[in-house]
């Protein structure tokens, strides 16, 4: 249970990195940088997907 918890902190902390990157570039008109922290973003939201919600079944 405690690696599954912290898998998900791990994919949870991508995914709100990434989120916090884009808005943060896309206020500054950055538009590379933002691109790669919605990349960013969608590769937590795999790695939850396939670490935490795919193997607990």
């Amino acid at each position: 249970m405690e690696q599954r918890r912290l898998k998900a902190l791990i994919g949870a902390a991508m995914v709100g990195l990434g989120i916090f990157q884009a808005g943060s570039f896309a206020l500054q008109s950055e538009w590379l940088p933002m691109v790669l922290g919605l990349l960013y973003a969608a590769i937590g939201t795999a790695y939850l997907w396939a670490e935490v919600y795919t193997a607990g079944q």
